[in-house]
């Protein structure tokens, strides 16, 4: 590879360079006083430059370049590119064409709307692909449903350090570069803002992947699982910048340290306004309230008393909590509550039947299924309401009538003057007793039609759920045994009367207020990305996406991380099968984090798990081989 000083092309990179630099900074200085003042400060800008007849072409740029109207989001943008306003170049002729396409390949695109010349053009647009996945020579790309093929003749990557050109390299592959060990060998706080550049062929493939799909990825340790899931975001952002805004996203984190690590990477993407949260902190925004959480020392006990009775209970209640099982358990006891809100009596006033309970139920059961329980109750309440006002006339008039044909019949037809007196006298009283009774009925009828149905809190019906062995037992149709049973309410009613939950519990407490009281719609998101998924249970994963009402999910984790197996996954297939069988399904094997002396025996140490995981494949960078200390009992 020759140097820098060497390369033919390296000071004309640089003068490209520069002017990209200025170019930028008459834009940002535009953006920000008024567009009327382009031209101005164009010419401000580059009246001391004279590159002559230089092949890039900047002179028909300067000439028919418009400033463009700007979003803060595009400005904030342009503005952190400036010190390194792109990372390679690609030479593309299309077939058809006679003139080849220079392209500059960075984190932001800035173009001129005059000429549609592209300045700097964004890595999540298509045509880059080029960059990341294309050979030299004949290649292709899609782009909206079309594809383009030809030739590509030259991929150059830049070594840019606080805007100054540092070096330049000519390659072929970007997965066996010099450019990709120079970033592996940096500090990790540099890697996740400079991997744009080093994306490998498997890793795009899965930030481009079928956005109308959900994804799981199976990682192995320092694969890029994590950067990876959040240039996904980024290229979504791009895709549907025009109809879909960041805040619809969201990333559910393992801990507030993970967030605080990620938050600095997200602007780079420009992504910074995603919703960021941990797993816990969302539930409980869910449910609307704060609860005494135990802290989890399962997996302390486990490590250090893994021979004793409790630590292994302690482990099968979170398993079972977090199973399928559980699912089946609950859909049954929903099924249960659902039945303890269908009436027995129709809706009456007074004596008017106005409302069948089979219709009643009917509309319960079917027309409303869409609905939580209680909002269906609400919807059932307003039709009794709305029934009751177009028949209110009708029921007050037939009283009236019914007096006041009494009352005719004995003004035209009694002989007794006094009786007659009398008798009108009483019917008219009874006529104003009876319409003061059918209307205050009237206001009472639906308070009190609906006071049959039970108003209990969520936490009241989560705890009924293991007051009753048995039934716990008939509600897991046979996954459950009734000693199995009994174990586990006996272990619910200690928490109980603490009044303390556990992490297994939110899963089931989400799960039960999607269907009894409903998700606020503010809480909603459209698209979510969870990092170290492998740590969550089956019943997580299932209550998050009944909560979110979507399967739009970008899973990222490694089964051979699994910090609390006695509760995570191990298998990804009860979540492709039942949860999202809608989801592509790959596997990043290959780590750029380790040493292969280090991967080797990381292979062996997996291979005595009682699970099959793939073997990872490490980047060839050698180091020394790993000592084993053992630990005094």
């Amino acid at each position: 590879m020759p140097s820098q000083q060497q390369h033919p092309d390296f000071q004309q990179e640089i003068q490209r360079l520069s002017f990209t630099k200025k170019y930028m900074d008459v834009v940002i200085k535009t953006a920000e006083t008024s567009k009327d003042q382009f031209q101005e400060n164009m010419m401000e800008t580059f009246q001391d430059v004279d590159w002559g007849d230089s092949s890039l072409s900047y002179t028909s740029l300067l000439t028919n370049a418009r400033f463009f109207e700007m979003s803060r989001d595009e400005l904030n943008s342009l503005k952190r590119s400036r010190t390194k306003p792109y990372f390679a170049r690609i030479d593309f002729l299309r077939d058809g064409l006679d003139q080849t396409e220079i392209l500059y390949i960075g984190k932001t695109s800035l173009y001129s709307r005059e000429n549609q010349e592209q300045i700097i053009v964004d890595w999540r647009s298509p045509i880059a692909n080029l960059y990341y996945e294309g050979r030299l020579g004949e290649v292709h790309y899609e782009s909206y449903e079309e594809s383009f093929r030809g030739n590509l003749s030259l991929k150059r990557q830049f070594m840019i350090e606080n805007g100054e050109l540092e070096e330049i390299r000519d390659i072929d592959l970007t997965t066996t570069d010099e450019l990709l060990q120079d970033s592996l060998a940096k500090s990790s706080s540099n890697r996740l803002t400079e991997i744009i550049s080093t994306i490998q062929e498997e890793q795009n493939q899965i930030i481009r992947a079928d956005l109308h799909k959900p994804i799981i990825v199976q990682g192995a340790a320092g694969s890029g699982k994590t950067t990876i899931a959040l240039h996904r975001i980024s290229y979504f952002i791009y895709q549907y910048k025009e109809n879909f805004a960041p805040e619809q996203l969201m990333i559910l984190a393992p801990s507030r340290l993970f967030i605080d690590y990620i938050s600095e990477a997200l602007p780079e993407l420009g992504v910074e306004r995603v919703r960021q949260t941990t797993y816990e902190e969302y539930v409980q925004a869910c449910l609307g309230q704060r609860l005494k959480l135990q802290k989890d020392t399962k997996l302390i006990q486990i490590l250090e008393h893994s021979a004793e009775d409790a630590s292994q209970n302690a482990a099968w209640f979170s398993s079972i909590k977090g199973s399928a099982a559980f699912h089946i358990i609950l859909s049954n006891y929903i099924r249960f509550i659902y039945e303890t809100f269908f009436p027995k009596e129709d809706f009456s006033v007074d004596k008017f039947r106005l409302f069948g309970h089979k219709k009643f139920i009917h509309l319960f059961k079917n027309d409303y299924s869409y609905l939580p329980l209680f909002k269906r109750l609400e919807k059932l309440k307003a039709i009794l309401q709305n029934d009751l006002a177009k028949k209110k006339k009708n029921m007050i008039k037939k009283i009236e009538d019914y007096y006041d044909e009494r009352i005719e019949r004995a003004i035209y037809h009694g002989k007794d003057p006094e009786k007659r007196k009398q008798y009108v006298s009483e019917a008219l009283d009874k006529k104003a007793e009876r319409l003061a009774e059918i209307k205050k009925a009237i206001r009472n009828a639906v308070p009190a039609y609906m006071k049959q149905f039970p108003k209990k809190s969520l936490i009241q019906y989560y705890q009924e759920l293991f007051l009753d062995p048995e039934r716990l037992c008939q509600f897991s149709e046979g996954r459950l045994t009734e000693s199995e049973a009994a174990r586990l309410c006996a272990y619910q009613q200690a928490y109980r009367q603490k009044k303390h939950f556990e992490r297994e519990d939110l899963a089931l407490l989400l799960f039960l207020q999607v269907h009894l009281f409903g998700i606020d719609k503010e809480l909603k998101a459209k698209n979510i990305v969870i990092d170290e998924a492998q740590d969550y249970s089956f019943m997580e994963l299932l209550s998050l996406k009944k909560a979110l009402d979507t399967d739009m999910f970008t899973l990222v984790g490694d089964l051979a991380q699994g910090i609390h197996s006695y509760r995570g996954l191990t298998s990804w297939d009860e979540v492709l099968g039942y949860i999202f069988p809608r989801a592509t399904y790959t596997e990043l094997q290959k780590s750029y984090r380790t040493t292969v002396e280090i991967m080797e025996r990381a292979n062996e140490l997996l291979q005595i798990l009682p699970y099959s995981f793939p073997k990872v494949e490490p980047v060839v960078r050698h180091g020394e081989s790993p000592i084993f200390m053992k630990r005094k009992a």
